[in-house]
């Protein structure tokens, strides 16, 4: 028996090993169909199958030995058949092994794509480990957890919300429902406070308030009564309207366009107690009642008429207008604290019996004490539109006041009606608002500030011509004459133009520009009126020396009437300026006093050089422009003025002044102060558009006298020189009659036409070919 020499394995080519593993498979498969055509050979199979299966374990790379790999050498026909049978018995024990792990396989087809992929792009697919596929495991898990845990907390939190609202409805929304409630069933009423009174300096009344029913109705209620048509609302305005002095179908109006169901219709703001009572009254007697409701009101009213009703305002039921004077600057002092009351309500929103119930006193406004003087007010006012008429202005302007303390005691303004051409308080308050270029009566500034530097004296002798050439400006006096020496006191009392303005030119820019701030120009002189302006004074950087030359006569700066007055109290004050005072003081419910800070006081000039500037006023009236109105016994200190109104329409442009009805308009002033040497009163007097002809003494002059007697009537100011004044009584028709009574007669130098207007002596325009800015003083 010869030995068998295994034949080497041939080596498997790389090319060969993809169809070598399907074929033993094949032939397996055919083995397990036929089971019966080669049992010899199934056993030891699958017994070589285990023991391959323990080699393939024990060495894994036998197969991959370099001699395996070798090319094999030619080899007898015999021995090839039998390595290929031992080669099908290796085959098939592979195939066994392959078997064993059909069920990886199988799970491996799921990722067959993956692995695939992997293969082209040169990468090995990875099984899991079961450390992977555990960790895998615990993460579904946790986030299961992470799932139950949310939804858990989300139905907690629906299941409490129920319980917070419940716990929010009784502690917290249970007051602001109760409140609610409460809201509906009561009502809170506020009472208004009574407004303080405004009162004269003596403490007479000049706006009060008085008590007065609101008037209300529910139109619920009256439905409830059985009016609620058209027709009954039209009975029952036709009822009560004449009882509480109403318009009727005002009232019907009101009543019909009301809401059905309003419970709160205004019927009538202010009706006095004893009308509301009797409409109540005379429902009740139709047995209706409950309909009106009487509130607490009040309403504003002035004992003394119209008088300085553009001063103190007026106040409706919103309160003080935009520019209602002391009403509105006031009004915090005033209007007081209002209180308040608590009415239930029925089921018809009407107050139940015993319903009212008083939570706060209303606590009344302070009265504001003013420095007016109610009998000089209405005087002052009858005087100035008389003397306005007169003199056929548009507008005037009277001021009168105390020079010492600032005390303003009559403030009137007038105006001329478009419809009827008289006279009529304005509509308003001129005085503070307005402003005028006020010609000659700035003159006083002028030389009041060279005689302070020491320019000039009031005997300081100027040659003065009528017509003075400034720059491209021709200026010139109201009356041709030739050059003649003028002192600087015969300037002033003449009202030369030519002869101010060469002062004003010894002085410069500066100097006047300060002149004329320091006297208040310019500035608010704080009088405590809403409505008062500033006036203009241009800077001084933009004066040309014409501008200069104009300021110095009155035609470059603009100022209001309370400006001009003050500024000549400078001179009765010797030489200080005091603010002008609207207010004395306001007094509190409880009667104390408190006094309204004022501007301090200030000097502008010495005393000597305001001694020298009064003197120098005295002049005008002693033998100057308003010689005609001097008082015996009572020196007056003044100065007349008399400018040209800047055109509303200008005819020609060059000039600025000449109007469009071909002429010029004038406005006339009249201010001082007496007695000269111890000031008691201070007048101020302008006139806005008068007669063609007239000026600033024959317009304003009759109301400056006439208002100057008054204040010596109505303020007991004594006379200086009782000789003068005993002298003056004898030339009386009447002895008996009173030497300070109002002056009545026309001025020497005027008559009057047959309605009683001053009629001046025909007088010379003169218009520059140059159409110069000048200003005429006659």
């Amino acid at each position: 028996m010869s030995s068998r020499v295994p034949p080497k394995p041939e080596p498997r080519k790389t090319a060969a090993r993809k169809p070598a593993v399907p074929k033993p498979a094949a032939r397996k498969t055919a083995a397990r169909k036929n089971p019966v055509a080669k049992p010899a050979t199934r056993k030891p199979a699958t017994r070589k199958t285990a023991a391959s299966r323990k080699t393939a374990a024990a060495k894994p790379v036998a197969r991959k030995t370099a001699a395996s790999r070798k090319p094999a050498a030619a080899k007898p026909a015999a021995r090839s058949t039998s390595a290929r049978s031992t080669s099908a018995r290796s085959t098939s024990a592979r195939s066994t092994s392959a078997r064993s792990t059909s069920a990886r396989s199988t799970s491996a087809r799921s990722t067959s794509a993956r692995t695939s992929a992997s293969r082209r792009t040169g990468t090995h697919a990875r099984r899991p480990s079961p450390a992977g596929s555990a960790r895998a495991v615990a993460a579904e898990t946790n986030q299961l957890r992470q799932r139950i845990r949310v939804l858990t907390g989300v139905f907690c939190v629906l299941a409490v919300l129920p319980l917070i609202k419940l716990v929010s409805v009784q502690l917290g929304s249970g007051a602001e429902l109760a409140a609610r409630g409460e809201s509906q069933r009561v009502r809170t009423v506020v009472l208004p406070a009574a407004r303080g009174s405004i009162l004269d300096r003596s403490g007479a009344e000049m706006a009060i308030s008085l008590p007065r029913y609101r008037v209300v109705t529910n139109m619920k209620v009256l439905a409830g009564e059985g009016i609620s048509t058209s027709a009954d609302l039209e009975r029952l305005a036709e009822r009560i309207a004449p009882v509480m002095k109403l318009d009727r179908s005002e009232l019907t109006q009101t009543l019909l366009n009301a809401e059905a169901t309003d419970p709160w219709v205004r019927l009538a703001e202010t009706v006095s107690i004893e009308d509301a009572e009797r409409a109540v009254a005379l429902l009740k007697k139709d047995e209706i009642e409950n309909v009106l409701t009487l509130e607490d009101s009040s309403e504003r009213v002035h004992p003394a008429g119209d008088s300085a009703l553009r001063l103190l305002g007026t106040v409706g039921p919103e309160g003080p207008g935009k520019l209602a004077g002391i009403e509105r600057a006031y009004d915090s002092e005033l209007q007081g604290k209002p209180g308040k009351k608590v009415l239930e309500l029925g089921p018809n929103d009407e107050t139940i019996l015993g319903g009212e119930h008083l939570l706060q006193e209303p606590a009344a406004g302070s009265s504001v004490q003013l420095t007016l003087d109610r009998s000089i007010q209405h005087e002052t006012e009858r005087m100035l539109a008389e003397g306005a008429a007169h003199a056929g202005a548009h507008k005037g302007i009277a001021i009168i006041g105390r020079p010492g303390s600032g005390e303003i005691l009559a403030v009137a303004s007038v105006e001329r009606d478009p419809e009827t051409s008289k006279m009529r308080l304005s509509s308003g308050p001129i005085a503070f608002s307005d402003s005028y270029q006020a010609g000659s009566v700035f003159k006083l500034v002028t030389v009041a500030a060279a005689v302070e530097s020491g320019q000039v004296t009031p005997e300081t002798v100027l040659q003065v011509p009528y017509r003075l050439q400034v720059a491209d400006k021709l200026f010139s006096d109201h009356e041709a004459h030739p050059t003649e020496p003028m002192t600087v006191t015969e300037i002033l009392a003449q009202s030369s133009n030519v002869g101010t303005i060469k002062v004003a030119l010894g002085m410069g820019k500066q100097s006047l520009h300060d002149a004329l701030t320091g006297f208040g120009f310019g500035s608010s002189t704080g009088s405590g009126h809403p409505a008062e302006a500033s006036g203009i004074v241009p800077r001084v950087s933009d004066w040309t020396t014409p501008d200069l030359a104009a300021s110095a006569i009155g035609t470059h700066q603009s100022a209001t009437a309370i400006q001009i007055w003050a500024a000549y109290n400078v001179i009765a004050n010797k030489g200080r300026y005091v603010s002008p005072r609207l207010v004395g003081s306001v007094i509190a419910a409880d009667g104390s006093r408190t006094i309204p800070p004022a501007k301090p006081s200030r000097d502008v000039i010495s005393a000597s050089s305001a001694a020298q500037v009064s003197e120098m006023l005295q002049q005008v009236v002693r033998d100057g422009t308003g010689k005609q109105w001097s008082i015996p016994g009572y020196p007056i200190a003044a100065k007349t003025g008399t400018s040209r109104m800047a055109a509303e329409t200008q005819l020609d442009k060059a000039d600025g002044y000449a109007w469009s009805d071909g002429r010029y308009h004038y406005l006339a002033a009249f201010t001082g102060f007496l007695p000269a040497e111890r000031p008691q009163v201070s007048i101020t007097v302008i006139l806005d558009d008068i007669t063609p002809g007239l000026t600033g003494s024959t317009a304003a002059g009759p109301v400056f006298s006439d208002l100057a007697h008054l204040s010596i009537r109505e303020l007991g100011i004594a006379p200086t020189n009782q000789a003068d004044v005993s002298e003056d009584s004898t030339q009386q028709t009447d002895p008996s009659a009173a030497s300070l009574a109002p002056s009545t007669a026309a001025p020497p130098t005027t008559t009057r036409d047959a309605n009683g207007r001053v009629r001046a002596q025909p007088a010379a325009r003169l218009i520059s070919s140059s159409g110069s800015k000048k200003t005429e003083e006659r």
